[in-house]
């Protein structure tokens, strides 16, 4: 029974962790950080509040409708003073009267329209379109998300990779040392053959025990990149080999017209130009119309509900055109300024067609020159492979020495990490030319 328990306990805590575990995929990674990166959830808040903004926007030109009730107790009612004469009374001489009732209410309801505000009209357009920007930034910030998961991606796979080298060739090197080692006991070699492999799997040892913990941090820094739990355990799906066969050239064909950014400056002009309108459209009337109904009460006592008193109402209804006459320099001032805004988007938007040309000049020359370098690296460390392989062998039949097979050791990992930071400086470059092209 004891032994059933234990099997249970191994099974569930072994599914939990399992569970516990997300694979990704570098676009399973992607898609997760559009969702759930903190910069995504910020530019989400700020298009609900632009929506929000728009609403108020919207409201004022609906009809504006309320309703008062009031009421009044006078302590004392206000006196005023009449010529006397009035009341036969002396001429010059002022009577005291008090009018009313100590018990007044009123309740009445009032409706206003607003007809016709050229501020209105093209606030509420640019308030659409202020909605519109923030929908295009949010691509804007999107790109970045994505393409700033993707270096980290990356990172981690190299880590992973170079600590993959580093525990192949450790294991092959501490191979040799037993065999070197036991061989010096025999006699066959010196002392100092079993020091220089000893220095070799001490440094091989640290290699990878650096390589270890930078493959903790750059999870870390992935998972933070896409908006993760850092505590969550992930485990990367893509592979570098994978992702160094989807490489391709890709080619400029003027789609980085269609970048986000160059859609957040036109936008950014339309709004400039509907910010001169609405400080033109000032100098035009504002006409609207309103209404009010009321019915009021007054009584000697506390008696407003009783039917059989009356109330007496009051109705009317109104149009009111203002006019706007002269209001010093302000609004040709407003005018102005908001001219020089849209100017000024114009000149942005020349400056942003030149970054992104120059950007895209770059980084083609990068990934042109990562190209190249792997290619290299690639002869290089079959070349590395080919000449430890034989030193080896050298060494096995007494043809070689240590310090010959040491120094081959290191060369063909040197080669092995000048291999991997290449295939990192490529997919690097190639993410950087996406974006730049619009193809993220």
């Amino acid at each position: 029974m004891r032994s059933n328990l234990m099997i249970w306990f191994l099974l569930t805590g072994a599914l939990s962790a399992s569970a516990q575990e997300m694979s990704l995929s570098l676009d399973e990674a992607r898609a997760y950080a559009v969702q759930h990166n903190t910069q995504m959830q910020t530019s989400q808040l700020n298009i609900a509040d632009g929506r929000t903004t728009l609403q108020s926007r919207t409201s004022v030109g609906l009809p504006q409708l309320s309703a008062s009730v009031g009421y009044n107790h006078f302590i004392t009612l206000p006196t005023s003073l009449i010529p006397a004469e009035f009341f036969g009374g002396e001429p010059g001489d002022f009577a005291e009267v008090q009018f009313g009732t100590p018990e007044n209410m009123t309740a009445g309801i009032s409706a206003s329209q607003l007809l016709f505000s050229g501020p209105y009209i093209y606030g509420v357009q640019a308030a659409k379109v202020y909605v519109e920007l923030l929908q295009q930034q949010d691509k804007v910030t999107a790109n970045d998300v994505k393409k700033n998961v993707e270096l980290a991606y990356y990172t981690v796979l190299i880590a992973q990779k170079m600590a993959q080298i580093a525990g192949e060739n450790l294991e092959v090197v501490n191979q040799t040392l037993h065999e070197v080692s036991e061989m010096n006991k025999a006699g066959f070699v010196e002392e100092i053959d079993v020091n220089r492999l000893e220095m070799t799997s001490a440094n091989l040892s640290n290699i990878l025990a650096n390589a270890s913990r930078q493959e903790v941090f750059a999870k870390n820094l992935l998972k933070y990149q896409m908006g993760m739990d850092l505590s969550q355990e992930i485990v990367l799906t893509d592979s570098l080999e994978q992702l160094e066969q989807g490489l391709v050239l890709l080619q400029n064909d003027q789609n980085f017209l269609n970048r986000p950014e160059f859609q957040v400056m036109e936008t950014t002009k339309r709004l400039n130009e509907l910010n001169v309108q609405v400080n033109k459209s000032s100098y035009l009337p504002t006409l609207a119309v309103f209404g009010s109904y009321e019915q009021a009460a007054q009584r000697n006592e506390f008696n407003f509900f009783d039917g059989n008193e009356p109330w007496f109402e009051t109705f009317l209804v109104g149009v009111q055109l203002n006019v706007p006459i002269f209001s010093g320099m302000d609004k040709k001032a407003a005018i102005e300024s908001a001219q020089i805004g849209y100017d000024k988007a114009v000149v942005a938007e020349q400056t942003l067609k030149q970054s992104v040309q120059l950007e895209i000049a770059q980084y083609t020359t990068d990934y042109l020159n990562a190209k190249d370098d792997l290619a290299t690296q690639q002869s290089t460390i079959e070349l590395a492979n080919k000449i430890f392989n034989t030193a080896y062998v050298k060494y096995r039949e007494g043809l070689g020495s240590s310090l010959e097979l040491t120094q081959a050791q290191g060369d063909l990992l040197a080669a092995q990490a000048n291999y991997i930071n290449a295939l990192y400086s490529l997919l690097n470059a190639q993410t950087n030319l996406k974006k730049a092209l619009g193809y993220l």
